[in-house]
């Protein structure tokens, strides 16, 4: 009798952990298995409707220089590194005043990844550990979504590397980020 209740427990174990390893495999695909309907009925699972992507602040400040980025991207200690060192933003100066250093700090903490509801922020948040990356393609979230493409792909002028999101995902200001969405330039 002992025998067979352990047999069993081996096999529900078994078979729970084979259950959560498919079912972490299918992360940001549920939409997939609900197939063309869901796609087509919106994107309520990425998209936060509290917390716009799009700040007016935010893209004056930050967009005249590159995508201003979704703030669900990363969590707020890395908005505060960034905001912290804009003296030398990745090798540039940046100049802010006080003002629009304030309303950009508050838009980017308002919407981080840790603070967010949106699905995007979530995921971003449960594949870094508790780390806080300087840069958006410096997440294991977007780096494991991203891992099948060659790297002369990021390198096509028409991409311009993984941190040039909108290139590719034409949804990317609404937080859309979908897969089957997706149109990688030719060039």
């Amino acid at each position: 009798m002992k025998h067979r209740v352990l047999v069993l427990f081996l096999v529900v174990a078994a078979i729970s952990v084979a259950t959560y390893s498919v079912a972490d495999d299918w992360e940001g695909h549920d939409e997939a298995r609900r197939g063309a309907q869901g796609r087509k009925q919106g994107r309520a699972h990425y998209e936060d409707p509290a917390a716009p992507a799009r700040n007016a602040a935010y893209e004056a400040s930050c967009g005249g220089c590159h995508w201003a980025y979704a703030p669900q991207l990363l969590p707020k200690k890395s908005w505060e590194n960034t905001l912290a060192t804009l003296g030398d933003h990745f090798g540039n100066k940046v100049s802010l005043s006080e003002q629009e250093k304030a309303a950009v700090r508050n838009h980017l903490l308002r919407n981080a990844a840790d603070v967010s509801t949106a699905e995007i922020g979530r995921k971003v948040m449960r594949s870094l550990g508790g780390a806080a990356p300087a840069r958006v393609v410096e997440v294991p979230y977007i780096q494991r979504k991203h891992r099948t493409l060659a790297p002369e792909i990021l390198a096509r002028k028409g991409v311009g590397g993984l941190a040039n999101c909108i290139a590719c995902h034409p949804g990317a200001e609404r937080l859309d980020f979908e897969d089957d969405d997706a149109r990688i330039p030719a060039q």
